[in-house]
Formats: C-alpha cells, sequence, structure tokens
C-alpha cells in the first residue's frame, strides 16, 4: 500500500524510533513484540513498556495503523495508508495487504437500514497469499 503523505508530528526520539521500525519493515506488518526486538536492537535500552505506550500513541496520531485480526493471537502494525483490507494466509501465516474497501454508499445504506453508526470496518480475508499460490498451486478437483 502506498502510505499517504501526511505532515508528520514531532516525535519524542522513541516513538520515532518505533516509527521507523514500523516504516522500514520488509514484512510490512509487524507485532508489538516484532517491534519491540527490532526497536531493542537499534537502541538496547527501549523498554517494553515504552514500546507498547508508543505504538499506542503513534496509532492514535495517525502514523502508524493498527490491524486487529478477529480470532487473532496479536495485533499487527503497519505503516499508515489509505483504507484497504487484510488477508491472513493459512500458508506462511503472514498478514498481507489487499487493495480493497468498502464502497461509503455501502456502508451509509448499512448503517441507515440497521439503524446504526458506523465508525469504522476490518475487513478481513483468509486463504493463501500469491506467494504461496505460486510455490503450491492447489490441485484442480475433477
Amino acid at each position: 500500500m502506498a502510505r499517504t503523505l501526511t505532515p508528520q508530528p514531532r516525535l519524542p526520539k522513541n516513538y520515532a524510533l518505533l516509527r521507523d521500525v514500523v516504516d522500514s519493515t520488509p514484512a510490512l506488518h509487524r507485532t508489538a513484540h516484532e517491534v519491540f526486538l527490532e526497536a531493542r536492537r537499534r537502541q538496547p535500552t527501549i523498554g517494553y513498556a515504552t514500546v507498547h505506550r508508543g505504538l499506542t500513541r503513534l496509532c492514535e496520531l495517525g502514523v502508524i495503523l493498527k490491524v486487529e485480526v478477529p480470532g487473532g493471537d496479536a495485533a499487527w502494525y503497519e505503516p499508515a495508508a489509505p483504507p484497504h483490507a487484510h488477508l491472513i494466509c493459512e500458508g506462511c501465516r503472514r498478514v498481507v495487504d489487499v487493495h480493497y474497501h468498502t464502497p461509503s454508499r455501502l456502508l451509509t445504506g448499512l448503517a441507515a437500514r440497521e439503524g446504526l453508526e458506523l465508525d469504522s470496518e476490518v475487513v478481513v480475508f483468509r486463504g493463501r497469499c500469491h506467494d504461496c499460490v505460486v510455490a503450491k498451486p492447489r490441485s484442480a478437483k475433477g
């Protein structure tokens, strides 16, 4: 996903480190523990509580996004990006971005029909990512 070009707030040193860890991740999604391990590698004195507080604050500021997957053991963090869905790969267990979001007209209609106020949505697909499909295609059913 392309990162949005919004002005970045001035951040305390530890929070800037966490933003950089999330932004520079080759695997786009990391758990809080994975962020902690990389931050600790870069700055050995950083503590686990600081990482959790920092991730929470960076999410509040909209600098990074927290991906909470229903039924998942942990949340993942990713760079801020336009609305999109995620896939939990049943092959490699990665969280993969899917370029999809529910059209606002559909959400507005759903809210009106059900008498709801919708603030946000989480769309999570389960299946296999592109890399797993290419590595081992499912056999055709005959």
